[in-house]
């Protein structure tokens, strides 16, 4: 490392934290700044360990735009490209530009920004489209918090408590319709950058913000900034209620219907529905999962652990047919995949009806081992064939159980593998006695710590499933994996 400050150039080497070497000072200089050389110890990023381009380069360009006028030159000395990222305006020339990666228009023309000094040091962006979901990207000190946590409480309280605000000093009244805080959020596009003395992070990540201070100093910055921003354009904010106005109506459409087909037909469903699936009460689609576990012993864990209000379970008695291989008698003949039919309710082939769909998200639950990932790749190629719409609608997700559990100094780590359990026993301090725990399935695992690490949607590592260029799929991974020339796969 090389430190460039106060006309001088000094420079030490440091490994696994530690110096390897006394501070040297090398010399007089004009520059400024640091400049670091590192390389990952295979020892604890294991021997496969690469750097991915594009990662990095979204990572650092995102620090530009996080610290206004901040320039970083990113140079691949293995292709000899170079990089080089600035953004005068902050996380204001950030929004434009996430805005337009949604490709949803915008509801109002111009956007709300502002930045605060306090306790809390902050920063925001914010605009409304046409989208119907809520996109928020939060930091603090610099460092995405994918998780979220208390600044992002504050701030959505602060939009609602803004919008709500504006429509009594307007004395706007809404007949026939009441707004909620999801009314007013959907569309939002938002990024918030704050600086904490003190930031408490958790979650098995560390990407959740926990200070709880820091939600009421958030809302007390943005409300009434936001509130005055809408008093002084008019004709942003009257776009912005009229899309809250419009998205509180489809809800309240959306519901009446879904209410009136579950009084004619929430008996016969009922009953039709399969013996093995434990559901849930809700009958609101949109915020029911479905979790398709592997075996009934697994099924137990994950009935226990489960939140019964939303979350139904379906358990599969061993491997399910190859959907790739087996013909269209054979399919619909199999108990395990009419279970899985009959539970989501949408239909298969051309029957598909997406409003249908009992569950908005379909996760599957497997064993952290070969058997558990053959399961999950018949399941895969299953709904590709004979349901796509469920992988183009985004709703199936892959759930991520731990296979190793590492208790050390009064703290509890999960690990997926065995990579992700040696670097976390290398990780720990020196010293530290870790005790080491494997799952051997799921059905071993204990409610607590299966609801802890794969059910829990604050704690949870999920991956949701994407088609990424249909013929690619369609050709390598379908009919060379799964089809029956076996020299192909």
């Amino acid at each position: 490392m090389h430190v460039y400050r106060d006309g001088l150039e000094h420079a030490q080497r440091f490994c696994r934290g530690k110096p390897r070497g006394k501070l040297v000072r090398v010399g007089k200089t004009s520059k400024r700044g640091t400049r670091l050389h590192f390389r990952p110890d295979p020892e604890v990023f294991g021997p496969e360990a690469r750097f991915d381009l594009d990662l990095v380069r979204e990572t650092l360009e995102a620090r530009t735009y996080l610290h206004a006028g901040l320039q970083i030159v990113l140079q691949d000395q293995g292709s000899g490209e170079s990089f080089t990222y600035e953004h005068e305006g902050g996380i204001a020339d950030f929004l434009p530009r996430l805005v337009a990666e949604r490709e949803k228009a915008a509801t109002h023309p111009g956007i709300f920004y502002a930045s605060k000094e306090g306790e809390v040091r902050l920063e925001l962006a914010l605009k409304w489209t046409d989208a119907l979901d809520y996109c928020l990207r939060t930091y603090v000190n610099g460092i995405p918090t994918r998780a979220g946590g208390t600044h992002e409480v504050g701030l959505n309280a602060a939009v609602v408590r803004a919008v709500r605000a504006y429509l009594d000093a307007k004395s706007i009244s809404i007949k026939g319709v009441t707004l909620s805080a999801e009314d007013i959020r959907e569309g939002l596009v938002a990024i918030l950058s704050i600086y904490v003395r003190e930031p408490q992070f958790q979650g098995q990540t560390k990407d959740r913000l926990g200070n709880p201070e820091v939600t009421a100093a958030v809302e007390s910055l943005v409300r009434p900034a936001l509130e005055q921003w809408l008093l002084e354009n008019g004709s942003s904010a009257e776009a912005i209620v009229g899309r809250a106005i419009l998205a509180a109506r489809a809800r309240a459409a959306r519901r009446e219907v879904t209410q009136s087909v579950l009084r004619k037909s929430a008996t016969v469903r009922r009953l039709n529905l399969p013996g093995k699936l434990a559901d849930c009460s809700s009958t609101e689609p949109a915020e029911c999962e479905l979790f398709i576990v592997e075996g009934d012993s697994a099924g137990g864990s994950a009935k226990q652990g489960r939140d019964r209000h939303t979350q139904a379970i379906l358990p599969l008695r061993g491997k399910v047919l190859n959907a790739e291989q087996a013909s269209s008698a054979k399919i619909w003949a199999n108990k395990e995949l009419q279970d899985v039919i009959t539970a989501l309710g949408c239909g298969v082939g051309k029957d598909y009806a997406p409003e249908k769909l009992r569950y908005d998200r379909v996760f599957l639950l497997m064993d952290a081992d070969s058997d558990g990932q053959h399961i999950t790749t018949l399941m895969l190629t299953f709904f590709y064939r004979h349901m796509p719409g469920l992988l183009r609608g985004g709703h199936v997700y892959l759930a991520q159980p731990p296979l190793y559990r590492v208790d050390a100094a009064k703290e509890t780590y999960w690990a997926l593998d065995e990579a992700e359990r040696d670097r976390v026993l290398a990780s720990l301090p020196a010293g530290a006695k870790p005790q080491v725990s494997r799952f051997k399935g799921l059905g071993e695992m204990p409610a607590e710590d299966l609801k802890a690490t794969t059910l829990d949607p604050q704690r949870r590592r999920a991956l949701r499933v994407v088609v990424d260029g249909e013929i690619e799929t369609d050709r390598v991974l379908l009919n060379e994996l799964m089809g029956k020339d076996a020299q192909a796969r």
